[in-house]
């Protein structure tokens, strides 16, 4: 009688294990780029002609997949730069907006502060989020 019990355990869990991995595996349009939204966007700056411009994240996401499988950059564990479509270089890289002034900025470009941090007016969302979530701990 045990034994029959053992076995029925087993198996069910056996067919849990094949669900999971049929409902979790990679492939198809279950997941990946493509399923990305198109109408999601970026913003990108080209560190060589200072253009800027929005680029959807599936396309980022596409361009550096393929510039990472030709460079071996995941190896370094860096994020390569992609090709400008104003220069034509590769000196692309993704950028931030600021909701204050509308610079367009590289990420982490004001050193030893928050990332967001515009160069321009200062202005640094996380920092507002920061000082309000303080701001609202000291009301209690």
């Amino acid at each position: 009688m045990k034994n029959t019990i053992y076995a029925i355990v087993i198996v069910a869990c056996l067919l849990v294990a094949v669900v999971v991995f049929v409902k979790t595996r990679s492939g198809g349009s279950s997941g990946g780029i493509d399923s990305i939204s198109d109408t999601e966007q970026y913003w990108v700056k080209c560190r060589a002609c200072n253009a800027t411009y929005e680029m959807s994240q599936k396309e980022y996401y596409r361009e550096l997949s393929e510039r990472t499988q030709a460079g071996g950059a995941m190896a370094m564990n860096i994020t390569p730069p992609l090709t400008c479509r104003k220069c034509s270089k590769n000196t692309l890289f993704r950028a931030e907006k600021c909701p204050n002034c509308n610079e367009i900025f590289f990420t982490g470009e004001v050193k030893n502060d928050f990332s967001d941090r515009c160069p321009k007016c200062k202005h640094s969302k996380t920092d507002d989020s920061r000082k309000a979530r303080l701001a609202e701990q000291g009301r209690q």
